[in-house]
């Protein structure tokens, strides 16, 4: 086995590509974009994500702008404390959580990509079948026909790929969703702490710093929004909406009010869950097989995670195809479905229209919470260190 095609240029995809090039394959990524660009807000990426982009020998170069975020704090318009994490609490002393600009890890990804020659990009290129087999595995692109050994998947959570060959695939939206933005970090608000505001369970706000330019602080924005809401959102009726924002979080009115309607980019959370996302010569991974919403933010950790175990996992001269990604899932799936499951669990407290359940968060989960066993459990959570089958990872 030498020829591994990857459909998908994101973070999990550029990853998976370097990683397999140096295990000697030769790739070739598919991507339907015409140039390069990065999809998505600033985020938080976890310390086992962190890892990973050490392993690829990028994270130096995204820690020039990227922010250290040392803790979480969640609280309620009227000041009531939510959530209080800190990552100093955790037996690992070293961790933190880093925000950090979509667009600074994919550069740095795609430089590496393009300084290694068996890495092949096709851009402009939009995978319409793929056919696995026994001996290969045919994609089509553009109407040309391409034979590989094995085909990665990591096209996203809207792939029409995945619903062909995974017929068991879960696909649930959750009717609701955000604008982000990127601001200037209110002077107000620590640069090292990514900030929530909510009300009731129908409204919350986040501030993450994600990116520091000489002591300057740039911070994705986030507004929680109904789906059914960002459907209808145009320029006509968008001011009310930023009005609402601003009203919502005085402090944050100032680096607010420049802001137009093309400023935003709305996006909506999915429940996606594949029991067995793999086939003969044929992988899923990232979003595609296990999107969650955004509440853990262990989206881009998980990715890498998925991405580093797989190139763990095979080799050129693998003639058990199907043991190999066997082991794969095998270390990947707990964690997996605990993210997946404590994410539909934590959803409707944070973005719904239930008072009972604002009020079960506020007034009983939030002080048992604030318990050690519980606080540890949260922090662990945060930190993607549970169920991570760590003597595995090799990190």
């Amino acid at each position: 086995m030498g020829t591994i095609a990857i459909i998908g240029g994101g973070i999990g995809g550029l990853a998976s590509a370097i990683l397999l090039a140096r295990k000697g394959f030769h790739v070739s990524v598919f991507d339907k974009a015409a140039t390069p660009q990065p999809v998505g807000a600033g985020f938080l990426l976890q310390p086992p994500g962190q890892a990973v982009l050490q392993k690829l020998g990028v994270l130096d170069s995204i820690l020039k702008y990227a922010v250290p975020i040392s803790g979480l704090q969640s609280k309620t318009v009227s000041g009531r404390t939510v959530l209080d994490l800190d990552y100093s609490a955790l037996k690992y002393p070293s961790y933190t959580g880093l925000g950090v600009q979509r667009n600074d890890i994919y550069q740095a990804l795609l430089l590496e990509v393009f300084s290694t020659d068996r890495i092949k990009f096709h851009w402009g290129s939009e995978v319409t079948q793929c056919t696995p087999e026994a001996s290969k595995v045919t994609i089509v692109s553009n109407n040309e026909k391409h034979d590989f050994d094995l085909c990665i998947l990591s096209s996203g959570a809207n792939s029409v790929l995945a619903e062909e060959h995974f017929s068991n695939r879960i696909h649930r939206p959750y009717g609701w969703g955000c604008l982000w933005t990127t601001i200037d970090l209110p002077q107000s608000l620590a640069p090292n702490i990514l900030h929530q505001r909510c009300k009731g369970s129908s409204k919350m706000m986040g501030i993450l710093p994600v990116q520091n330019i000489n002591g300057s602080y740039q911070a994705a924005l986030y507004w929680s929004m109904k789906s059914s809401d960002i459907d209808g959102l145009n320029g006509n009726n968008f001011n009310a909406v930023k009005n609402e924002i601003e009203q919502f979080w005085p402090d944050a009115q100032q680096s607010i009010a420049p802001l137009q309607f093309h400023d935003f980019i709305s996006a909506k959370y999915n429940d996606i869950w594949t029991p067995k996302p793999y086939k003969i010569r044929l992988v899923a991974l990232g979003d595609i097989c296990h999107a969650t919403s955004p509440q853990l933010g262990q989206g881009c950790t998980m990715a890498l995670l998925d991405a580093w175990v797989l190139s763990m996992q095979l080799n050129q001269n693998d003639d058990l195809l199907l043991k190999s990604l066997d082991n794969w899932w095998a270390i990947r799936r707990n964690q997996l479905a605990y993210v997946r499951h404590l994410s539909k669990m934590l959803t409707p407290l944070f973005q719904s229209e239930s008072k009972t359940l604002s009020l079960f968060r506020d007034w009983l989960m939030a002080p048992i919470g604030r318990l050690p066993v519980f606080n540890n459990l949260q922090l662990r959570t945060l930190a993607s260190n549970v169920l991570a089958n760590k003597e595995k990872l090799n990190l």
